[in-house]
């Protein structure tokens, strides 16, 4: 059984609201953006910005917190000024998830589309995450997403992910997510080959090192490279392939985070939580 499960939150008005909203839903794990994923976070969060949210969690059932970082990021860029900004974006989100104890902070690696040789962009990448880590002593982890594989964005496989971790000097601190709306676009077969998938999941990652899972059904067919998540159950992935992958006891320690159109609002989010909860515990 699932230990922790949640969704994505909106801390507006205040970074303590996420820990509000999810008391609100009833879940033990969230994700948040800290700031708004359009633009860069240059800047370093204050001491004390925490605290409020801190004192929130306190009394709440919240046990994991993620953060998403910015969509900006790309580490396998050659251009200096665009990484150097993705570094500082990460930077100031792990430190900032440091004082809080938190799960780590989910990335999309990039896109190569300004690199024509994989490997460069790889090892840029690898070299990128030393730096990040090196500047940040804390135990705040990295997460490494599977991605859903548009252009020449990387990780719509695990191998390219693989690859880049297997290039960082110290992997304490970084680890991989998983999407199962982007691994479907990406190809991941999940009402047909799930026992496929779970196999290359623990060759290239080991489930040991998968920290969170994207819980999301999917608007667009297999394979078709589109990054369009649907609420669970209504996409063509379907329940029934969602929930054979849930009740996988792989996964039994690993939150579960739903990122699905119908958390846009409180009340179709508590019902899209709820669904999650009758899929976990029937």
């Amino acid at each position: 059984m699932i230990e922790h499960f949640g969704a994505h939150v909106s801390v507006a008005g205040g970074f303590e609201n996420g820990i509000k909203n999810a008391e609100e839903l009833g879940v033990t794990a969230i994700q948040v953006h800290p700031s708004p994923p359009q633009r860069w976070n240059r800047k370093a969060y204050p001491a004390g910005y925490e605290d409020a949210f801190l004192e929130a969690q306190k009394n709440s059932s919240v046990a994991r917190v993620f953060f998403h970082a910015i969509y900006l990021v790309n580490l396998v860029t050659p251009d200096p000024e665009k990484l150097e900004k993705a570094k500082d974006s990460l930077c100031h989100y792990l430190d900032l998830a440091d004082r809080i104890n938190g799960a780590g902070v989910i990335v999309h690696v990039g896109s190569l589309k300004d690199e024509p040789d994989e490997m460069k962009g790889y090892r840029r990448a690898a070299a990128a995450i030393d730096e990040i880590f090196s500047r940040t002593p804390g135990k705040a982890r990295l997460i490494l997403e599977v991605a859903a594989g548009a252009g020449r964005v990387v990780g719509s496989r695990t191998k390219e992910l693989s690859t880049i971790f297997s290039e960082v000097k110290d992997t304490e601190r970084l680890g991989f997510g998983l999407d199962t709306q982007h691994m479907w676009a990406s190809g991941y077969d999940f009402q047909n080959n799930l026992d496929d998938i779970m196999e290359e999941i623990e060759q290239e990652f080991t489930f040991d090192k998968v920290w969170c899972v994207h819980l999301n059904d999917s608007k667009t067919e297999l394979a078709s490279k589109k990054d369009r998540h649907e609420n669970i159950g209504e996409g063509l992935i379907g329940e029934e392939a969602l929930t054979a992958f849930l009740s996988r006891e792989e996964l039994a320690p690993i939150p579960v985070i739903l990122e699905t159109p119908a958390l846009k609002e409180m009340e179709t989010a508590k019902a899209e939580v709820d669904h999650l909860r009758a899929l976990l515990r029937p």
